[in-house]
């Protein structure tokens, strides 16, 4: 239930589109960058490489590194904000069902084939989602923070 929880949370959360938006910006900003880059690139050493304008076949390979690079600075960036969105989805489904300790059981299942306890400079620039500690941790707190609810004796806010 903690699981369809968080796949509902993207859905509620109009994950898709905000995604979406995100990467139709950032594709914009890469087609720019890359017509400025092979612009900049063959004016200064065209001649020398014997190219004579963007539309010729031979500047495909300096156009493929220009993206790759690209796309390196950027994966970082993106897979921050994937991960937020995962986190943000985990808490949906936590609200929704309620079952802390089925998130914490799905991150060691998920601790299988993903690390569960990256060093946090590996999690920012290598991790799309968070990691199995964070996963977990964030499932306990709201265990802790939550334990009045269906708690008859102490009710929340009391």
């Amino acid at each position: 239930m903690a699981v369809m929880g968080h796949e509902m949370g993207h859905y509620v959360l109009n994950y898709l589109y905000k995604l979406l938006t995100f990467f139709a910006i950032e594709t914009v900003v890469f087609f720019a960058v890359l017509r400025w880059s092979l612009a900049w690139s063959i004016a200064r050493w065209g001649e020398q490489w014997q190219i004579r304008d963007t539309g010729d076949p031979a500047v495909l390979p300096l156009a493929v590194l220009i993206l790759s690079v690209l796309s390196f600075v950027f994966t970082p960036i993106n897979n921050t904000i994937v991960r937020t969105q995962e986190y943000e989805a985990d808490i949906f489904g936590l609200n929704s069902a309620r079952q802390p300790d089925g998130v914490a059981e799905a991150a060691l299942l998920l601790g299988e084939y993903r690390k569960l306890d990256p060093s946090p400079l590996e999690e920012s620039l290598l991790f799309d989602h968070p990691s199995g500690r964070t996963r977990i941790y964030s499932a306990m707190r709201w265990k802790a923070e939550n334990q009045c609810l269906g708690d008859a004796v102490r009710p929340c806010g009391r």
